[in-house]
């Protein structure tokens, strides 16, 4: 990572100590590369779509008044605008720029009348250079114009509350864009904040980002522009400022929520929280777990967005982990562990680089993307005023932090793209000894006793849960800064949760063969107990099975093979007894020249006993099973095996396992739906190596969706996913389909997960293009097939309740659908609860149809 020594270093310690500054030359460059700004995209000469129940006038905007030109290009027209970038979710872009704009900080009263403008990033002039292009809309349609209504009936109606605040406005609120001009013209933004904050006492309360003004009262009631005067400070010039109206932001512009966003991130700063990342903790009500060496912030993940009939405010509880071992404690551990040998380094590596680490000193997180182990606390680096100084005096006099090791490594964390953005180019240096861990080690999370003591703060119940949120919606409307700056903007927030009414399916019949049908309780959807005595749906053939394990493990892994034996039979199946194979020690080369020989016989299955589920034993058996010698494998840790309570259950599940890997299906439902395919796609993101992702594709190859394929692939971008991945792997699903089934699917159904709403406008331009592409050439016409593509996510932050009282709260049963209230009206998706948990507050998955 080091420069070469004729070069100045382009890194920088934290806390700003950059490298060096740009040259002239270089600036000239970055200049010149920036975009002019672009107009609007229009359609046969008009704007695209206005937005849901917009009038062309625009709302709150009287008919007989003309409307105000609005700019399609040119200074005010792209200032302050920022478009997500793809991978980020809605919440996520609406919380950076909340971010970055919540910077601006507009405090009351100041005694130079200037109004004190605080913060360092405004989303404002030059702020979105080089990235100007601008979606129409804000937020992507995906609902069908022809849709009435979204919601169901189907099941039987229940009282259902959720954990979103509704947004109160006063009866005719609007927001209302101005552009502000100056003349002369001024380029800083902080002067021409300044300069407009001079008149902070004549104007209503507003919002000025440098360019544009928002405010929710109408500047002048005939619409004319305004015209103010301020004198420069430095040089006592008059300069002349021009307050024109743009109009009325729009429901569906990025401007409408960015303003809620902001008034929500400045109240959110008022209540003391600290924000880390994107979100707010509570450092003051930190829990400390002294003997995990643990501690634990409460806060919040919020966010503000129009959802079917009003704009909610969505809460989700949220615990930052923290350990308070550092990083330089886990290299020190390493080191012990491996005596400083040949592994020591790789171990490192291995341990350390992906993880997210903080710095006590600023809250600040990064992620660990090299170890420098040629840089020591001790180097120098080039300050900003080109002067050197070591990394060891630089944290003693900014920080008052003391090193005491000058000759630990350094880690490497590359800048995140906001701070590439701000012109931080080269890598960030970190000292180990000042970073703290964050998150659980794989160690810590098989702590049976940590996890249970952790779940107490972190798995809350309904009711805890709600009163957590009862207690945040109290600060939001007890704390008087808080109410004076919604009152002055005309707004304030609901006290209790948001309550409608929700449906519930009726439980699935599940069907085994013969006369074999179980069903299930609607408050846990538990039916294990049926598998007492069950016939499955199909059998896979098992009298020729082999099974490896190391001579350490020979009585558990005996006795188990009896109690597959015995379970068997209740399931329908028939299990012979295994040829047996012991090994002289557990070591992973040991089993697999084991393996190698095993395979060889060509036994139907082979079961392989490893002494843990620390990886290594699994990730070599696995590589050997699935690509080297495919053959259908279940590996079992001798850790479960030797618990002898509960050995049945295990046999059952395993034998299950079995049966469906030899191509026999444990159950069924009933599929009302005809030569149908259900397509499943997700991606896998390896945090260490960035960049690199797995996608797999599982498609249905008979009528009960019961027999599957499955295709998996590595790739580095998006182009790269949807080409040599996604529609090779359809493409063959569909030529299997119709080799089985003497057809082609009429109906194909595709759940694609691992899709961010910053994604969402690509997967509909061109994912969902290349898709139907491939249908056609696989001879599938548009008329032909009936094409229904479904986004999952289950990383979302809506909760929900039964009963609508303190204390009465609950989880609701598994079955439970929302369609209404608190999903989104420019799309057609709805909530579906599908599990059962007796810990915690049930996690809905969201599908966006």
């Amino acid at each position: 990572m080091s420069a070469p020594p004729d070069q100045p270093p382009t890194g920088r310690a934290r806390g700003r100590a950059r490298g060096r500054a740009r040259t002239s030359e270089e600036a000239a460059a970055i200049v010149a590369a920036r975009r002019p700004g672009e107009v609007a995209s229009t359609v046969g000469g008009q704007v695209t779509s206005l937005g849901r129940g917009i009038s062309p006038v625009g709302r709150g905007v009287s008919p007989g008044k003309e409307m105000p030109s609005v700019p399609s290009s040119g200074r005010a027209y792209n200032r302050g605008s920022v478009t997500g970038k793809p991978g980020s979710s809605t919440s996520d872009q609406s919380s950076s720029l909340s971010s970055s704009l919540s910077a601006i900080k507009i405090t009351s009263g100041s005694s130079s009348g200037h109004g004190t403008v605080v913060g360092e990033a405004s989303v404002g002039r030059g702020a979105v250079r080089g990235r100007r292009d601008r979606a129409t809309e804000f937020y992507v349609r995906t609902r069908p114009d022809t849709l009435q209504s979204k919601k169901g009936t189907l099941g039987d109606e229940m009282a259902c509350a959720s954990n979103y605040f509704a947004l109160v406005a006063k009866p005719n609120w609007r927001l209302l864009q101005y552009r502000v001009d100056m003349s002369p013209d001024i380029d800083h933004t902080g002067v021409r904040k300044a300069l407009l904050y001079h008149h902070k006492a004549t104007l209503p309360k507003f919002m000025f980002d440098g360019t544009v003004l928002f405010t929710t009262t109408r500047l002048n009631p005939n619409d004319a522009p305004i015209v103010l005067t301020s004198t420069r400070e430095h040089d006592k010039a008059t300069v002349t400022i021009t307050i024109k109206l743009v109009g009325e932001v729009q429901p569906t512009d990025y401007h409408y929520m960015q303003f809620f966003n902001i008034v929500l991130r400045s109240a959110m700063e008022k209540m003391q929280l600290e924000l880390i990342r994107r979100n707010y903790y509570d450092p003051k009500a930190s829990i400390t777990l002294g003997q995990y060496k643990l501690e634990l912030w409460p806060g919040y993940v919020t966010s503000i967005r129009q959802h079917e009939s009003q704009i909610l405010l969505c809460c989700e509880i949220s615990c930052k982990v923290l350990r308070t071992d550092t990083v330089l404690e886990q290299i020190e551990e390493i080191y012990k562990r491996t005596g400083g040998a040949g592994q020591f380094r790789p171990s490192v590596e291995k341990a350390l680089l992906g993880a997210i680490v903080i710095t006590r000193y600023n809250n600040s997180t990064y992620r660990i993307d090299e170890i420098a182990w040629d840089k020591h606390p001790s180097d120098e680096f080039e300050g900003r005023n080109n002067e050197k100084i070591t990394y060891m005096k630089y944290y003693t006099d900014k920080y008052n932090k003391s090193i005491r090791d000058p000759k630990q490594p350094l880690i490497v964390s590359m800048p995140k793209v906001r701070e590439q953005r701000g012109g931080v180019s080269g890598p960030i240096y970190l000292i180990p000894e000042l970073c703290n861990m964050t998150g659980l080690s794989d160690e810590q999370r098989a702590n049976f006793q940590l996890m249970k003591t952790m779940g107490e703060y972190t798995r809350q119940g309904p009711d805890k849960r709600a009163e957590t949120l009862a207690k945040f919606s109290e600060r939001l409307s007890s704390k008087p800064e808080i109410v004076e700056e919604l009152q002055a903007w005309n707004l304030k927030f609901s006290k209790d949760l948001i309550q409608f009414r929700a449906r519930i399916l009726e439980p699935e019949m599940i069907l085994g063969a013969g006369s074999s049908k179980a069903t299930y309780q609607l408050d846990n959807a538990d039916w294990g107990t049926a598998f007492r005595k069950w016939n499955s749906f199909s059998v896979g053939n098992c009298q020729k099975w082999a099974v490896v394990f190391s001579n350490r493990d020979e009585a558990v892994t005996k006795e188990f093979v009896n109690s597959l034996k015995k379970v068997a039979p209740s399931l329908g199946m028939s299990m012979g007894s295994p040829k047996i194979f012991m090994l002289t020690d557990n070591r992973p080369a040991t089993y697999i020249q084991q393996l190698d020989q095993v395979i060889d016989m060509k036994p139907a299955i082979v079961m392989i006993v490893i002494p843990n589920n620390k990886g290594d034993h699994y990730a070599a058996v696995k590589k050997k099973c699935c690509i080297e010698k495919p053959i259908p494998s279940q590996c079992v840790t001798s850790t479960v095996l030797s618990k002898p309570k509960g050995l049945m259950s295990v046999a059952t599940k395993v034998a299950i396992q079995m049966n469906s890997k030899l191509g026999g299906e444990p159950w069924a439902v009933k599929i009302p739906l005809k030569d149908t395919m259900v397509i499943g796609y997700d991606t896998y993101h390896d945090s260490a190596q960035k960049g690199r992702s797995v996608g797999a594709v599982v498609a249905s190859m008979n009528s009960t969706f019961t027999k599957y394929l499955s295709v998996a692939n590595l790739h580095t971008n998006p182009a790269q996913e949807l080409n040599d991945n996604m529609c090779p792997a359809i493409a063959k699903a569909l030529r299997k389909y119709a080799e089985i089934n003497g057809n082609l699917p009429a109906r194909i159904i595709m759940y694609r997960d691992g899709v961010g709403d910053g994604q969402i406008p690509y997967v509909m331009e061109h994912e969902i293009a290349a898709i139907q592409n491939c249908f056609r050439a696989a001879g599938l016409t548009d008329d032909q097939l009936l094409f229904t593509y479904i986004i999952v996510s289950k990383r979302i932050n809506t909760r929900f309740f039964t009963g609508t009282k303190p204390g009465q709260y609950g989880n609701p049963n598994s079955g439970t659908v929302v369609d209404d209230v608190v999903t989104l009206p420019e799309r057609y998706d709805f909530f579906l609860i599908s599990q059962s948990v007796r810990q915690g507050t049930v996690n809905p998955t969201s599908y966006n149809v």
